[in-house]
């Protein structure tokens, strides 16, 4: 009777470790991709969450005063343009003047002359901005949006 020997042989461990290193060095070079997107996804939601935020302040705002009760944005009437900048902690969380170290976005938000006439709507621009330290031209990543008041 022969006595087969069960096992595998040099080769067969040899490629089958090239083969999981191959494989782990595939999904080691997709490490920094993800990490980068899950930060961007992370950056643009907090984004979102600071213009729902400011544009409920402004929508909030009774016509018959100038200023934001939240976020203490003054709202130009319809003939004048107008830029107020805000800033944001890194949890999103309004930091108010003096602007603080922590601050991590930059809100710009630029009023346009609106001569449709005395009934007319009051246009912003929102720009989110981050890091708040650096120039908007310079910024590491930006979210934009527009919206129109209707404060008659």
């Amino acid at each position: 009777m022969t006595r087969t020997k069960a096992g595998f042989s040099l080769i067969e461990v040899t490629l089958a470790l090239g083969i999981a290193a191959f494989c782990l060095l595939a999904i080691f070079g997709l490490l920094p991709i993800g990490l980068k997107t899950q930060q961007l996804a992370v950056e643009q939601t907090a984004a979102t969450r600071i213009a729902s935020a400011v544009i409920a302040d402004l929508r909030a705002t009774p016509n018959a005063t100038s200023t934001s009760s939240l976020f203490a944005i003054s709202i130009p009437n319809n003939a004048t343009t107008s830029v107020e900048t805000i800033f944001f902690d890194t949890d999103g969380h309004f930091s108010p003047p003096p602007v603080q170290l922590n601050s991590r976005y930059r809100v710009t938000i630029t009023f346009s002359p609106n001569n449709s006439g005395a009934r007319s709507a009051t246009l912003a621009h929102l720009r989110i901005t981050w890091p708040a330290a650096a120039a908007i031209a310079d910024a590491g990543g930006s979210s934009e949006t527009f919206i129109a008041l209707d404060r008659n």
